[in-house]
């Protein structure tokens, strides 16, 4: 039975770094067509290098779509290897802040590891919870 315990004990150590997160929400940016594209004029993504145009025709910009104060973001694509950064907010975060951060993130990323941010479209945030209550972020991206 002891030796049954410690690799329970053992994987339990093995996994502490790896937090079960609960998808609880999908955030969606959609923007209005400078060009007439489809019936309703939105594009259901927004275009990580042309960011600071599409926020001004930005849907629902203004929106608070977390209202937690601390989350942490993960960016995968194109990396090789994944980085994590947390944004601070009292009062939440709308899509604009979050556009914002993470366009900035973006372009700082493309400038030391060479990759064209045109080429990335931001089509949806999956929000998670983890099993401690922090919440993380995950980007799906269309290139």
């Amino acid at each position: 039975m002891e030796r049954g315990e410690e690799i329970v004990n053992m994987n339990l150590e093995d996994n502490d770094n790896q937090i079960p997160k609960n998808l609880i929400n999908i955030i969606t940016f959609n923007v209005r067509a400078t060009r007439t594209i489809g019936d309703d004029g939105i594009i259901p993504w927004v275009n990580i290098g042309r960011g600071n145009e599409e926020i001004l025709n930005l849907v629902d910009a203004d929106e608070i779509v977390i209202s937690e104060s601390e989350i942490t973001i993960s960016i995968e694509y194109p990396l090789e290897e994944p980085v994590s950064f947390v944004l601070n907010s009292e009062s939440g975060f709308t899509r604009k802040q979050l556009l914002i951060e993470i366009r900035e993130k973006y372009l700082a990323i493309a400038k030391a590891q060479d990759f064209d941010v045109n080429t990335v479209d931001l089509v949806s945030l999956d929000v998670y919870k983890t099993n401690v209550g922090q919440i993380e972020l995950t980007l799906e991206v269309d290139v």
